[in-house]
């Protein structure tokens, strides 16, 4: 599944979602296009989210 989400500021979105249990692949990783980090759902898909 090819999907990304975008948020104002991913570094409080990656600490909120892992808060709530979210299984991040890693910490947000900056490039210089922007950060983003990838995160799986309860099915093993993965989805992007970055800012």
């Amino acid at each position: 599944m090819n999907m990304s989400y975008s948020c104002d500021d991913i570094q409080e979105t990656y600490k909120a979602l892992k808060a709530r249990g979210v299984e991040f692949e890693g910490p947000p990783q900056e490039q210089p296009w922007g950060t983003y980090a990838i995160f799986k759902d309860s099915e093993g898909n993965r989805f992007v989210v970055g800012s």
